[in-house]
C-alpha cells in the first residue's frame, strides 16, 4: 500500500521570508553596535573635556577675589537702597554673584547648577544660602530680609577658604 501523505523537499518553500527576517536582524544588530560605539566616543569626549577644565582652572588670589566680589555685593546693596521694591531682582543678583564667586574660587561650575546639584557638591554654606534665596527669588510675591541676606552673603565671601 502506498502512503497517502507525500513529504515535500525542504527547500520547496520560499526563502524570501527567511532572508528578509535575517536581513532585518542583521541591520538591527549593526545599528545597535553603531549606537554603542557613538555613545562610548561621546562619553570619552565629555570626560576629556571635564579633565581639561580641571587642568586649566588655576586657583585665583583669594584676597583680591574676595575684595572684588564684596565690592560687587556692595553695589547690589546700593542699588537695592535706591529701589527697595526690587526684592526679587536683588535676590537674583545676589544668587548670581555668590554662584560666580564659588565658581571662581573652586572651579566647580555651580553657576549652572540647581539647588539639588549644589547640595551634592558638599558646599553646605553655599547650598544653605542659595536655598534661602530661592523663596524670595521664585515666589509670586517676593518677601525677604535683604539686609540680613546681604550680610550673610558678605560673611560667606569673607570667610571662604
Amino acid at each position: 500500500m502506498e502512503p497517502s501523505v507525500k513529504l515535500q523537499k525542504m527547500m520547496n518553500y520560499s526563502q524570501w521570508p527567511i532572508l528578509l527576517v535575517g536581513g532585518l536582524l542583521l541591520a538591527l544588530t549593526i545599528l545597535i553596535v553603531v549606537l554603542l560605539i557613538r555613545r562610548m566616543i561621546s562619553l570619552q569626549k565629555a570626560h576629556r573635556k571635564a579633565t581639561m577644565k580641571e587642568i586649566l582652572w588655576v586657583k585665583p588670589d583669594m584676597a583680591s577675589l574676595k575684595r572684588d566680589y564684596i565690592a560687587r555685593l556692595e553695589k547690589i546693596e546700593r542699588d537695592y537702597y535706591q529701589n527697595p521694591s526690587d526684592i526679587r531682582g536683588t535676590y537674583e543678583r545676589m544668587s548670581t554673584l555668590i554662584r560666580k564667586f564659588a565658581y571662581r574660587a573652586t572651579g566647580v561650575e555651580v553657576q549652572n547648577y540647581s539647588l539639588f546639584e549644589i547640595k551634592a557638591t558638599h558646599m553646605k554654606g553655599l547650598a544653605m544660602l542659595i536655598e534661602e534665596f530661592y523663596k524670595p527669588e521664585f515666589d509670586k510675591i517676593s518677601q525677604g530680609d535683604v539686609k540680613v541676606s546681604i550680610a550673610k552673603t558678605k560673611r560667606m565671601i569673607t570667610e571662604w577658604n
